[in-house]
């Protein structure tokens, strides 16, 4: 008898797996497994417990790909293994990507879907990346090259009505970046202040 086994893991600390919870309970699983956002997407006991329950002849289920895998070869990876035991692979979201029997390959689907799980997998990366680097108080992107000084400089110069561009000049930086370093500072600040 075919047993429908479900995984899913919190992709984004943001977002709560309740939701892909209660889509693989929908789709009939039988027991679900779930690794919060906190684990290492390449050592997560939720997986590795359910990949040693599922026997021949179960389908994992889930919700995505990118809940499975935190990468395109793992997911590779895994659906080989899956295949070698005789468990079968079903996605709710990506037709394209299920196993078994019943299952037409159409491989234009099958590259087409692979091609969106590798872009979903790399944008949770630089999601996850960015909340990194924020929590650790840096700031992502290129860093800006109106320093401090360059800005009480630029700010004095405008409060002697010097034209932007005149300032960039002197600065040596773009007018965009004069303007958008001056863009919240008061022109004439108040000495009262």
């Amino acid at each position: 008898m075919t047993r429908l086994v479900g995984y899913t893991r919190q992709l984004a600390v943001e977002l709560d797996p309740a939701a892909g919870v209660a889509a693989l309970t929908t789709a009939g699983v039988v027991r679900v497994f779930v690794d919060d956002g906190l684990a290492d997407p390449r050592e997560r006991p939720g997986l590795t417990e359910c990949l040693a329950f599922l026997q021949a002849g179960d389908v994992l289920v889930v919700p995505s790909a990118a809940h499975l895998s935190h990468a395109v070869t793992h997911f590779v990876t895994t659906i080989t293994a899956l295949d070698t035991q005789g468990v079968g692979f079903r996605s709710l979201t990506e037709p394209a990507l299920c196993t078994g029997a019943d299952q037409a390959v159409d491989p234009a689907r099958v590259l087409a879907a692979v091609e969106g799980l590798r872009r979903r997998l790399v944008s949770l990366r630089t999601r996850a990346g960015m909340a990194s680097a924020s929590a650790a108080g840096k700031r992502p992107g290129r860093p800006t090259v109106m320093t401090p000084e360059k800005v009480a400089m630029a700010l004095e110069l405008r409060n002697l009505d010097r034209p932007i561009t005149h300032i960039a000049r002197v600065l040596g930086v773009s007018a965009n970046s004069v303007q958008r370093a001056l863009a919240p500072l008061p022109r004439h600040p108040d000495p009262a202040s």
